[in-house]
């Protein structure tokens, strides 16, 4: 399920480690198990194909941009307050692994 934390760099903008998710999309630090952050698979087209790559972040970064999704998500979607859903429950997640 991909993150709802809203657009990342441009794949053809990140180097190859980036792309991979062994730097962070936004700062390029290297990350280490402890550190990274899962953004969920993102789909992209490169020619006439279709792949996915599976971004990674620092925990600095993205625990201001899961904080701010989580609060926009669940303003619009009447499922998380009530029987929650994948989208919400993924960001919460993402909210408690940057706390860590």
């Amino acid at each position: 399920m991909p993150s709802t934390l809203g657009p990342l760099p441009a794949i053809d903008s990140l180097s190859q480690r980036q792309q991979r998710g062994m730097d962070c999309v936004w700062c390029g630090i290297t990350l280490a198990p402890g550190t990274a952050v899962d953004l969920g698979p993102r789909d992209v087209r490169i020619l006439d194909h279709t792949t996915r790559w599976f971004p990674r972040a620092c925990k600095r970064h993205d625990g201001t941009a899961a904080y701010r999704a989580v609060l926009a998500h669940a303003e619009q979607c009447p499922d998380c307050l009530t029987t929650g859903c994948p989208v919400g429950a993924q960001l919460r997640r993402i909210v408690r692994e940057t706390r860590k």
